[in-house]
Order: structure tokens, then sequence, then C-alpha cells
């Protein structure tokens, strides 16, 4: 037998208070009578009423420990498990997050499976050991946790169903997942829930504190210790300043691995049709579970770049592949206002490809052509000493701002309460983690000091990075001082001011740059265009030669509004043609896999009634027990307690 709520077990401790009531009972005064032969009941009746007196053996005692200790068993929901019948409902839950795209580590050859291609086959060699009739119903996880087949006769459409799902390459609920399926089985009698996954879940801590009221049987494809896997974290390029016309490559890799690897970074230019043709590779050894950055020069003009990272026998191949494209020849101009300077952002601003024109808040702010040439402006710790200035005060309001606090030590300003940090979707934060980064002191935002974005970072619960617009021009701040903290430090550094920097040049890139797959993309079309569509130039990890090209088109939602990315990682050009069917304007898309589901993700614990965790061992058909409640049986035997108990005391057998 089970209880599924054993912290009701507390409650046992009322039958000390039953116990305590004839422990305690009332003492009588002594009374002095002439003889004790008529009074025999009187005196029996004042020794029980004695306090601190032992406990005698009393029915009306017994029946209220019984009654009060089945009532404890009824709130402790007990259970017993009986073999499940082959005709109950069996709701099947396929993982197809990022993870599961990995290769199995003994078929890392070009032909091997996905742990998603074992899922599909150990869910079909699941359902073949059913009986022909038995209710099954498929769930497929995803941003939102869809049913894509039900059948209790039909195989061969489930079958379908299988062959046709893809992995989501977005955020995966897989919470929501669980719940759903959970739900399905209400209003029916038994049932099971089975989970082909990898167990490797984003969102494994939340999924583990999951209530679940059915029985789930976890059914694990791929190996533990098949961690080896290398990911592009970053590509950006700038121009190269010694040679116009060419460009710099830096590129951010992770190594995932639990050893030492050394991998190999490739650039690859493509212009037109031309076959690919490969400008620079650089070799780069990194340390499991750290960061490592290669820079890569001489990069020949193209229409956009692709980076590769070898060797190929990864587990994830998605993530080996990323695409660029060239930047606005015209380097960015960004005045920034300091006191005391500012070494490490004016550096990683150089790396962006953004000129630092420095400056002093006590000089005379540039006018005339001078001031046209300013794209944006830095205010570092300077921002109240600009506002009171007249002229740097209308400068301000013409330019995008980038405004970075010094909080001094009063009660302008703040200690964080701890070191959690919470990010927001955006360009400013996107592929950045901040782990085991440390800020000092922040600065305490007044009710109109924000009011203009929202925070895509927070840092102990205290907004550290504001994002948004004002007057249709970008703004950013830091409510911290770059100087108090070890960002600069960290490789993180100049992907963020790289990032910060795009964000206030309002995006430099021709194209449309990089978006998550799947994501809502908010464009704005050519004036005559009547419809739009996608064309797949190349999915990342197909390869590199041109007859592996993908020529396949998707359709779009049309020339107006959002329009929605494509649901796998490669490159992509979106077509926009007129009423005649005429090309009109084409752009270029690189599709990625969402940055959390890249991150190395937590076991999966969960804490189901009769779990159980296999790895492909046992029989296929081996059903889990079900969990029958007794409460029905512990609601009767109270009654036929309590009705006992009004018999004594109604007969007045107390004793």
């Amino acid at each position: 037998m089970q209880f599924l709520s054993a912290a009701s077990a507390w409650l046992f401790v009322s039958l000390l208070a039953i116990a305590a009531m004839y422990i305690l009972k009332k003492k009588y005064r002594d009374t002095e009578v002439a003889s004790h032969l008529l009074w025999r009941r009187m005196l029996q009746e004042q020794e029980a009423n004695r306090p601190w007196q032992r406990l005698r053996s009393r029915w009306l005692l017994l029946l209220q420990l019984l009654a009060a200790s089945l009532l404890v068993l009824a709130l402790m929901e007990p259970v017993v498990m009986k073999p499940h019948s082959s005709d109950e409902l069996a709701v099947l839950v396929l993982d197809r997050s990022v993870s599961m795209t990995a290769l199995s580590r003994d078929e890392t050859a070009s032909n091997g499976k996905t742990r998603f291609e074992l899922a599909v086959e150990a869910a079909k060699d699941w359902m073949d050991s059913q009986p022909g009739g038995r209710p099954i119903r498929v769930i497929a996880t995803g941003d939102v946790p869809v049913e894509i087949a039900a059948s209790a006769g039909n195989r061969q459409e489930l079958y379908r169903a299988l062959d046709e799902l893809m992995p989501y390459y977005g955020r995966t609920d897989h919470t929501a997942a669980l719940s759903l399926a959970d739900s399905l089985h209400h209003g029916r009698s038994g049932g099971v829930t089975i989970v082909f996954t990898d167990g490797k879940w984003r969102d494994a801590e939340e999924a583990n504190g999951l209530q679940l009221y059915h029985p789930l049987q976890i059914k694990r494809v791929g190996l533990d210790s098949d961690t080896h896997n290398g990911s592009i974290l970053h590509f950006s390029l700038r121009p190269d300043a010694a040679r116009p016309g060419y460009h710099q490559a830096a590129v951010t890799v992770r190594n995932d691995s639990d050893k030492a690897r050394e991998y190999t970074v490739e650039i690859y230019s493509v212009l037109g049709d031309r076959p690919l043709e490969q400008s620079a590779s650089r070799n780069i050894v990194i340390a499991p579970g750290e960061w490592g950055s290669a820079e890569l020069s001489g990069l020949a003009p193209a229409a956009y770049y692709k980076a590769r990272l070898l060797p190929l026998n990864d587990s994830v191949r998605t993530d080996n592949t990323a695409y660029g494209f060239p930047v606005i020849q015209r380097s960015s101009q960004a005045l920034v206002v300091s006191k005391e300077g500012n070494l490490f952002l004016e550096k990683a601003l150089l790396l962006s490809g953004v000129v630092p024109v420095k400056s002093s808040p006590d000089s005379v702010p540039p006018s005339g052509e001078q001031a046209e040439g300013i794209d944006w402006i830095v205010a570092d710790g300077t921002y109240e000493q600009l506002q009171k200035d007249e002229a740097w005060s209308a400068l301000l309001k013409n330019k995008p701002l980038w405004l970075i606090d010094h909080p001094e030590n009063d009660g302008s300003s703040s200690v964080p309460a701890g070191t959690t940090v919470q990010t927001q979707e955006h360009p400013v934060t996107s592929y950045m983690t901040f782990s085991d980064t440390h800020i000092g002191r922040m600065h305490k935002l007044g009710q109109t000091d924000g009011d203009w974005g929202e925070a895509v970072l927070t840092y102990g619960g205290v907004p550290a990075i504001l994002a948004g617009n004002v007057d249709g021009k970008p703004r950013l701040r830091y409510t911290f001082k770059l100087q108090d903290t070890d960002l600069p430090l960290r490789p993180e550094f100049p992907v963020l001011v790289f990032q910060s920097a795009e964000w206030m040049s309002g995006g430099t890139q021709g194209e449309l740059g990089t978006a998550v797959a799947g994501d809502k993309l908010d464009l704005s079309f050519h004036a005559e265009a009547e419809y739009a569509e996608w064309e797949t130039v190349e999915l990342a990890g197909a390869g590199i030669g041109q007859e592996q090209r993908m020529k396949e088109r998707m359709p779009a939602a049309g020339a107006s509004g959002a329009i929605e990315a494509p649901e796998i990682p490669g490159l992509y050009r979106l077509q926009e043609h007129g009423k005649s069917g005429e090309l009109l304007a084409s752009r270029y898309l690189a599709v990625t896999a969402h940055p959390d589901e890249l991150q190395p993700a937590a076991e999966l614990r969960l804490m189901g009634i009769d779990q159980e965790d296999q790895t492909g061992s046992g029989e296929a058909g081996e059903l889990p027990a079900a969990p029958s409640p007794l409460l029905s049986w512990a609601v009767v035997l109270i009654l036929v307690v309590l009705l006992a108990e009004w018999e004594v005391y109604r007969r007045g057998h107390a004793s």
C-alpha cells in the first residue's frame, strides 16, 4: 500500500489529545456519607474522573482512538497498486526538444540516428506490443504541447503521425506536456502516461516538482555519457580596416564535453550562386565546460558568411553552423562622455566596429557637421550633469542614448540582495547567461527613470539593464558601474557590448539578421509586394556542398503584418513578389535554435506515481502498476466506528 499524501501522518498527534482528555478528567469534591453500600456507583464515577490517572481499557476510548486513526489514514490518501489492464488509455509523450537531435555516441557516422529517431522507433515498438483495440493518444512537446494523433484500432494512423513529426527547435515546455497528458486521464479508470525522452530538460527542476495523479513510465533513449558537443554561441563580423571590402570575424565556441577538445573554426564566403569558398580557418583548444574565442581576418567580399565547427562527429549538428552578413562599411561613431574614461568599454566598442569619440562633460558639446557624424551617445556616469547644461541637453534629445550609471554609496543606490540573474528575450541579452557575474552596487530607478523601456536583465531582483525607445530612438541603460563589476573580465563582455551597439545603431545588417526558429518577425515589405515566401538556401548541419542546398519553398504569412520564421535552423531567403509574380526583393535570414535549449540541461527526476526509469531494457510491453484508491473503504470504516461509539455511549458502557 502507498500513500499519496504521506505528510498528513503528522495528524496522528491528535490521538494524544484524545488520551489527554481521559487523563485530565475533572476531580469531584470529597463527600461524607453514612454508608458506601448505596454509593458504590458514585465512587466508581469519582475514580474515573480523577486527573493523571492510569489509562484503563474503556470501549469508548478505544473506539475514539480508532476513529481518529482511520480519519488520519483517509487524509493520507492510501492506494494499492494493481496491474494495468491492456484496454486502458495510454498517452505517449514524444520529446522533440533540441537535445533530442543529438546523435547517439555509438552512431556518430553520417548515417547515424538521432535520439529523436530512436524515440520514434521505441514508440512504434511499444505500440506493436499492445493489443489492437487499446486506445492510444500521442502528444508532441513544443512551446505549446499538441495532440497529434488518437486511435483505438488504426495503428497505421499513429505510425503515420509519428513519421511526420519533426524536432522542435524553439523553447520547449515539458511541464505543460506532462500536465496535458495527465489531464487526458481524468474521468477514466486506470491509464498510463509513457514519456520517450533523453531526460535532458531545460525545465527539469519545474517538472520534477510537478504533482501527477496517474502512473508515469519514462523510457529513455540515448546514452547519458554521449556528452561530446561543441557549440557556436556567437558569430560576429566587422569591416577590416586594413583591406576595404574585406571583413574580420569573431567566433565564440563552448565545449560541453567532459574533457578538453580541439576544435577547428572554418569561415566560408558565399557570393551569388558560386560554390562556397573557404576564406579562413583557426584551431582552438577549449577546456570542458568553458568558452573560447577565435578571430579570423581576410574574409573576401561576399553576400553572406558561414562559420562551421569541426570535427563533424559532434552530438548536435545544428549548433555547429552559424551565418553572418556583411555590415555597413561605414563604421558607427559613438560619443563617449566620461569623466575618468572607460578603457574596457572603448576597446569593446572598437571590436564591435564602433569608433568611440571621447569627450568630457565639462567640454563644449559637438555641433554642426561634427554632431551630424555622431550616431549615438554614451553617457558614462555623466547623465545628470549633462542634463543641467542646455547645449548638452539638446544634443541628448536628438541622439540615441546609452546611459551607464555610477551609483554612489547613498540613498540613491542599493546593494543587490542576491546573485540571482533573470534575462528577458531581447537582442541585447541574446546568448548571455551572466553566470557568476558580480555586481556590487546598483542605481535605484525612480518612477520615470525607466518607464521608456523594459528590464532585459535583473540581478538580485533589481533591474540591471533596461532597453527601449524614446521618440523612436533606441535607448539603453546600465544601472551599474562597469568598473565595480567583474563583467569586463569575462568572455561575455565583448558579446554584450557588440549586441548593445547593434541595438543603439538600430541594426547595421542589410539582411534580416538572425532569428530563433518559429519566432514571429515584425518586418516591413516592399510597397508593391503582393505576397512573400521563404526559400531554403541551406539547413544547418546539412553540409557545405552545392549539391546539398535545399530548394524547397515554404509559404509565409503574407506581405503585411508579422511573419513566422522557419522552424528548422539554417539559412533562408525571404522573397517578395508583385501581383504578376515578379521578384521585387530578396533578403537573407539565419535561423537558429533557441539559445536556452543549447545550454547544458539538468537531469530529469520526476516524482510521479510508480515512475519507471528505463533505458530500453526489459519487456517492451511491460505495464506499470496502477493506483487503486482506498479512500471509500476508509470512509465506510469511519462511519461504522462512529455508529459503534454512539451505541456504546447510548447504553452507558463508557468503562
